[in-house]
């Protein structure tokens, strides 16, 4: 943890299971792999039957910290981790925030983890506390070239005509497991998806816009002043019911 050398999954968990849980566990692995972390003691099944052992049957968000098991140097000696939870009530996201903009000043860099939920997170923590000074409910964020990348904790979605746009990977956005499901259900509903690299002028054109994560969605009201309609699209319905 010294060093930023692990990862993390924020989870929901309803009616004893774990939300999504082959999506969370799929993205972890593949953080520990990039991190050459040893694989064979993660085990979601695990955590939902200690959930289910020890807590009432209620919503819970849980953060499950996976990280190299040192006390930290610049050279690694060792591939085993430690493993923590963080279990607090579950609250779902707001239906809609109203006020929303593109942040001037903290951008998002490619590296070769960056698809991955690294403990690493000084950009959202920076992004999100100038969201804070500004007065707003959410923050845009740019990569080093100006592409769209994604939010200050989701990633962004937005709806032109009947296509349906998100930054690709290549923008060095989180491969967010909300991201994925909605991905998965436009696919399955054979609607028009492109994920690519768009300028802000881009996102201006769209009737609606929204922020996912694996919480929730949330659709934004205005964003740099360009206003967006709120009202709920019924291809996204029940995705994170």
């Amino acid at each position: 943890m010294n060093f930023g050398d692990g990862l993390f999954e924020s989870m929901v968990f309803v009616g004893g299971k774990i939300r999504y849980v082959h999506k969370h566990l799929a993205r972890l692995k593949y953080g520990m792999e990039l991190l050459q972390l040893k694989m064979d003691s993660v085990n979601l099944e695990e955590i939902e039957s200690l959930m289910n052992r020890l807590l009432p049957k209620e919503n819970f968000r849980i953060r499950w910290n996976v990280y190299r098991a040192e006390s930290g140097t610049y050279t690694p000696t060792t591939q085993e981790v430690i493993q923590t939870l963080h279990i607090k009530e579950f609250k779902p996201p707001v239906m809609v925030k109203k006020l929303a903009y593109i942040s001037k000043k903290i951008h998002v860099y490619p590296t070769y983890w960056c698809n991955a939920k690294t403990l690493n997170s000084l950009t959202y923590v920076l992004a999100n506390q100038e969201r804070t000074e500004y007065e707003m409910d959410e923050v845009i964020l740019l990569d080093q070239r100006g592409f769209i990348s994604e939010a200050g904790s989701s990633n962004v979605f937005w709806k032109i005509g009947d296509e349906v746009f998100t930054p690709s990977l290549k923008c060095s956005c989180i491969a967010g497991v909300g991201r994925a499901a909605i991905l998965e259900r436009l696919r399955a509903q054979h609607l028009e998806i492109h994920e690519g690299m768009y300028l802000p002028e881009h996102l201006a054109k769209a009737s609606s816009v929204w922020v996912s994560n694996a919480i929730g969605i949330s659709y934004l009201e205005n964003v740099n002043g360009v206003k967006y309609a709120t009202d709920p699209l019924p291809f996204l319905d029940q995705i994170f019911e």
